[in-house]
């Protein structure tokens, strides 16, 4: 029979309803007779038990279900945030494979987590040849005061188990741009701190492609010192100043305007070839630290050493018809089931800025044929120079295909 998914919607406030409503509609628009597995995401202001029990009521017991909480959700013909959106694929298969574990007890234990993580994968039958989805708690309210779980060590203790990763892609979940607490869905349990991996195999193949968005602005500078998150030099003079030199004197931003508007990229490629946006990671500030003069930013893989860019973000979204059409390229000759679209919450209109919204260029670009389901995230993860890295400000556009 192959496979076929189905895309719903609701931005009910009712939590029980707006989970039926979801799921009918993803059924009903596929004509699906039962679900094998099911993403769900839906903003922080749903509960997590009455959602779940509204899609069980639709989907049954036995339908595998994975997901949890974003800022929006996007869709062929939904772009909404900061409301009650709920967003729903599923999935009927013969040829698909669909496995997951999950380990919780994130929250300030991000290494430890992922090793755990890597080896329940590994010694589950991982396979280069299959394809991952990751998903984990990006909020950490463990001491009360909400702070961000890593997602680079949770890799990193993943690697020390997956020593060759397959395609893999996936986001840091939140709720909400003010990091309430959030929750995950793993099947019928419903976690905190968690961080899943949900592997893909049989018929399927899962091709994605990054979506930064982000030029190179200048040279190559050097972190100098950092502490944890927060960069506090670059070229061994606060980093706070020589973001300031970098802007120039009409760069028209405040220190107080940095966070979600300075951007540093890595680039994993040739240093000095041109410039390729798969080679790129990019990391975001997400604060200041005013009395060390540095940068607070969204992850703390940034070490001294490392060169880095000023990126320059582009406000031109024309680049992203291309980019999924190179996509859908790759994918010739194989049927598109769904696409999955892991969007930065900070690309979104309203935090950027911006009247116009980049995810709308992907609703343009891909086929209407091809179910749609994006979601706003907090971290991004995907390929880049052929490791599994944390993102900022990137869309990882994902098609599955058999």
């Amino acid at each position: 029979m192959g496979s076929k998914a189905g895309v719903g919607f609701s931005d009910q406030t009712d939590s029980l309803a707006a989970g039926a409503e979801a799921a009918k509609q993803a059924m009903a628009s596929a004509g699906l007779t039962r679900g094998d597995a099911a993403l769900l995401f839906s903003t922080g202001r749903h509960n997590p038990h009455k959602l779940r029990d509204g899609v069980r009521s639709v989907i049954g017991p036995t339908c595998r279900l994975f997901g949890g909480y974003g800022v929006g959700i996007i869709t062929h013909d939904h772009l909404a945030y900061d409301g009650h959106e709920v967003g729903i694929v599923i999935i009927q298969s013969d040829t698909w494979k669909i496995d997951a574990v999950i380990e919780t007890g994130l929250p300030g234990n991000e290494r430890a987590t992922g090793q755990r993580l890597g080896e329940k994968l590994v010694a589950g039958g991982l396979h280069p040849d299959d394809d991952l989805v990751l998903l984990y708690d990006s909020v950490n309210v463990a001491k009360g005061q909400p702070r961000l779980n890593m997602a680079t060590p949770l890799m990193a203790g993943m690697s020390q188990h997956v020593k060759q990763w397959p395609d893999t892609a996936g986001m840091g979940m939140i709720g909400d741009m003010q990091l309430q607490p959030t929750y995950q869905w793993f099947d019928d349990r419903i976690e905190q701190g968690s961080a899943m991996a949900i592997r893909f195999g049989g018929e399927l193949r899962m091709d994605s492609i990054i979506m930064h968005g982000c030029r190179p602005a200048g040279r190559y500078y050097t972190i100098t010192r950092t502490e944890g998150p927060v960069v506090l030099e670059i070229d061994n003079k606060p980093a706070l100043s020589v973001i300031h030199d970098m802007l120039g004197p009409d760069g028209g931003l405040s220190p107080e305007d940095y966070s979600f508007f300075i951007t540093l990229g890595v680039n994993k490629g040739d240093p000095y070839g041109p410039f390729k946006e798969d080679d790129y990671a990019n990391r975001m500030c997400i604060g200041i630290d005013s009395s060390r003069h540095g940068l607070v930013m969204f992850e703390d893989d940034l070490q001294p050493g490392m060169k880095v860019q000023l990126m320059r973000r582009s406000m031109d979204f024309s680049y992203i018809g291309p980019r999924t059409k190179e996509l859908l390229k790759r994918v010739e000759g194989r049927r598109p089931v769904f696409a999955f679209y892991i969007d930065c919450a900070g690309r979104a209109g309203a935090y950027c800025g911006l009247d116009a919204e980049e995810a709308v260029e992907v609703q343009k670009a891909l086929p209407k044929e091809i179910p749609l389901l994006g979601v706003y995230s907090g971290v991004e993860i995907a390929k880049v120079g052929g490791a599994v890295q944390a993102l900022d400000w990137t869309g990882v556009l994902c098609l599955f295909s058999e």
